[in-house]
């Protein structure tokens, strides 16, 4: 029988959250499950007896000091992607995660399908950071290119790049709609607008996008 395309490992304290993501993992042809551990002392023995080319790591397991691990993770298995899949966003967690050397780093309240789309970037070397953080961290976590490049290739409307540029100033609904000399109703579906093309998630995701893109604010 030939040998599946990615091994991986799953490592949650919870095991329902293990069996989710093992049927789901059972889905894709060229993923294939080799172990799951439970605790850091499992993940350990389980490194040494499945070899494994991707790990899903949630980061508040027991007996797991999450960046001695993964520094330790990187020098034991330097091919080994690290895969973080954790409820923990707080952004100094995240950045010194990132730091220390994971891969990715996803939100367990993320979809099923950005949890693919993660998999399928570090199979081809990318590293991924989860859409909901991407626009509030600094540095060069993102992929794919930038949102730079994203932005030149989403077609907005003149004026979505407008109400871009206020939403850079923080301004609210009704300020827009004042300024333009247009409702606010008319402002806020503007606004759902961009957030869909832009597949952001609320108004301070579109501000801070908006910042970060160093959109004009005057």
């Amino acid at each position: 029988m030939e040998r599946k395309g990615v091994r991986v490992l799953i490592a949650d304290d919870h095991g329902i959250v293990r069996d989710g993501l093992r049927l789901l993992l059972s889905t894709q042809e060229q993923v294939e499950v080799v172990g799951e551990a439970g605790d850091g002392i499992r993940l350990q023995a389980l490194l040494t007896q499945c070899p494994a080319d991707l790990l899903l790591l949630d980061l508040n397991m027991p007996g797991l000091n999450r960046l001695q691990f993964i520094h330790e993770l990187r020098q034991r298995h330097p091919r080994l992607k690290i895969l973080v899949l954790t409820a923990n966003t707080e952004l100094a967690t995240v950045r010194s995660v990132l730091d220390a050397g994971v891969h990715g780093y996803l939100s367990k309240g993320e979809d099923t399908g950005e949890l693919l789309e993660a998999l399928e970037a570090l199979r081809n070397g990318h590293t991924y950071l989860a859409r909901s953080l991407r626009f509030v961290l600094d540095g060069p976590h993102v992929r794919p290119s930038g949102e730079a490049d994203l932005l030149a290739a989403v077609e907005l409307t003149r004026r979505e790049r407008q109400i871009l540029t206020l939403a850079a100033q923080g301004r609210s609904a009704r300020e827009i709609a004042e300024h333009f000399s247009i409702s606010p109703l008319t402002v806020r579906k503007h606004r759902e607008n961009l957030m869909r093309k832009l597949d952001l998630h609320s108004t301070a995701e579109l501000a801070a996008y908006a910042v970060r893109l160093g959109v004009p604010s005057a």
